[in-house]
């Protein structure tokens, strides 16, 4: 068996399952890790991972979530991002503080990425870091 990185696609569909289960936080920790797992992955499996559009995930807080994760993963990694992250479908006229808490929506403001920022998703200053 040999081994392989999950692509934005399938890690979209687990997201899907998550929420049909009433289960956001694990949906937000299985989006996160895509970080971790692209920047492990080589060039080849990069563009592997982002080349097809995860389907909707039924909230478009988590659809917006996945594009602009994607985004911030290409431009750390000097790639041109797919051209599905632009679909209208994956911006929030709603800002959402992904944390959901009140106290720390400032510090998202100003340590979000501008790949979130301009979909209206807003995370915290460690949100894209990793042990």
């Amino acid at each position: 068996m040999v081994f392989r990185w999950p692509t934005i696609a399938e890690v979209g569909a687990e997201v899907a399952r998550c929420l049909a289960e009433n289960d956001e936080g694990s949906g937000r920790r299985l989006a996160f890790r895509f970080v971790e797992q692209f920047d492990k992955a080589d060039e080849a499996d990069r563009r592997r991972m982002v080349e097809i559009a995860p389907r909707p995930t039924g909230d478009r807080r988590f659809d917006a979530l996945l594009a602009s994760l994607v985004e911030y993963c290409c431009v750390h990694h000097d790639m041109p991002p797919p051209t599905w992250v632009d679909d209208p479908s994956r911006f929030l006229e709603e800002w959402w503080f992904v944390s959901g808490i009140r106290s720390l929506h400032a510090n998202a403001v100003v340590h979000s990425p501008i790949s979130f920022k301009r979909r209206g998703v807003f995370v915290t200053e460690d949100s894209l870091t990793y042990a």
